[in-house]
């Protein structure tokens, strides 16, 4: 992510990340015992906001984001999930196929939709 703070905000700005880290909000990603990133989800009345998914660039392009996301998406199927992404970003691509939709678009960034799996929320109703 850092390329792409630089590209389109001319760098990382320190102050403004430590503004927007919400501790309660952040779940770490732990492999073989180590720090690989983190997750940061808002959960507000209508719905999930996926604030913000980090891997270290050790782990990425193996698959562990589309872990993380999925097991997300399984946890919150009930609820409509959101995210803003970089037009630009590799992982767009990921949230596309995972069943995201851009719902805005303002140039560089791109806002994101997940709506509620109704399927899931009729089988568990009925199985009730």
């Amino acid at each position: 992510m850092y390329e792409l703070f630089c590209k389109h905000w001319g760098g990382w700005i320190p102050a403004k990340f430590r503004k927007g880290f919400v501790v309660e909000n952040i779940s770490m990603v732990i492999i073989a015992g180590k720090r690989a990133g983190y997750l940061s989800v808002i959960k507000e009345p209508t719905f999930i906001y996926i604030d913000n998914i980090q891997l270290s660039p050790t782990w990425q392009g193996q698959g562990i984001g589309s872990k993380i996301l999925n097991r997300l998406l399984v946890n919150h199927s009930r609820a409509s999930i959101r995210l803003a992404t970089f037009e630009d970003n590799p992982a767009k691509r990921l949230y596309e196929r995972m069943g995201f939709f851009v719902v805005e678009s303002n140039g560089m960034t791109v806002k994101m939709e997940k709506m509620p799996n109704k399927a899931v929320y009729r089988t568990s109703k009925t199985a009730q």
